[in-house]
């Protein structure tokens, strides 16, 4: 049984003074409408102005944070492909990379998932697919080759999904990938999201911090889900979106508010107040 916790609210925040913040994207800087509350914009600015670096930490492609960071007056840094990926943003350039050989671990899958749809995303943010699917906070320009084509090249993440495994997902499957870093779950199709060996958000964002010279103490991040569970330990402060499920409660210090870019609003603006 997962032991449950009682969070303190963002008023436990008051005498914190980070100087980075990392955001998480989907579901907790924005909803399904992909719009960030103008009470965030405002919240985001607020810290620029006391100094405090503020980063995006996401799931998501570099094409696909890039919109949302300039929307939401993120100008720096992006931790994308979660944590496979760090990319300045302005000018945009992607600064580093973790990549990893992708075919024993696709061919292993396929013998178990043989009706799955295969992507894997390179270096530059390209995805490549065996069957196009459509997903648009994970990425765009996605091309449909052969799933040999798959194989040859480095990558920085696989995803695999398939429509066989609604009842019992593909936990089974996650199970044996001791060597990558998975996540994965059942939405309207059953899912993994795989990347390199002990790879996370934190991870990237431990390595950012190093370039700036920041102590982890001294960070903050907001997130929602299971992708989110590294860097919210390792954060000095991790806040947990007011919607998460139970079961996260253990991961976090503080519970934020439950609507999407409304509740990092409450959160960032707690500090210093």
């Amino acid at each position: 049984m997962t032991m449950m916790t009682s969070l303190p609210d963002v008023s436990a925040l008051r005498d914190f003074r980070p100087e980075l913040v990392a955001l998480d994207l989907d579901d907790t800087l924005i909803g399904h409408g992909g719009i960030v509350p103008h009470e965030a914009v405002e919240a985001i600015a607020r810290l620029k102005g006391m100094g405090i670096e503020v980063v995006a930490s996401t799931g998501r492609s570099f094409g696909t944070t890039a919109p949302v960071c300039a929307a939401a007056g993120i100008e720096s840094w992006a931790v994308c492909s979660n944590g496979a990926m760090l990319a300045a943003l302005e000018p945009e350039e992607i600064v580093e990379t973790i990549t990893f050989d992708p075919a024993d671990l696709l061919t292993a899958i396929q013998q178990r998932v043989p009706n799955g749809m295969y992507a894997v995303e390179d270096p530059t943010g390209v995805f490549r697919t065996n069957v196009m699917f459509n997903h648009s906070a994970l990425t765009e320009g996605i091309r449909e080759v052969s799933f040999e084509e798959l194989l040859h090249t480095p990558v920085i993440r696989v995803v695999v999904r398939s429509d066989d495994h609604l009842d019992e997902g593909l936990g089974h499957v996650a199970a044996d990938l001791g060597l990558h870093s998975v996540v994965f779950g059942v939405a309207e199709v059953a899912w993994l999201d795989i990347g390199p060996q002990g790879v996370s958000k934190a991870t990237m964002l431990q390595r950012l911090c190093d370039r700036l010279g920041i102590d982890r103490a001294n960070t903050l991040a907001i997130g929602d889900s299971m992708n989110d569970i590294a860097m919210l330990e390792w954060a000095g402060r991790g806040v947990l979106m007011g919607h998460a499920v139970p079961a996260m409660h253990q991961h976090a210090d503080v519970l934020t508010g439950v609507e999407p870019g409304v509740g990092v609003a409450e959160a960032l603006n707690a500090i210093g107040s």
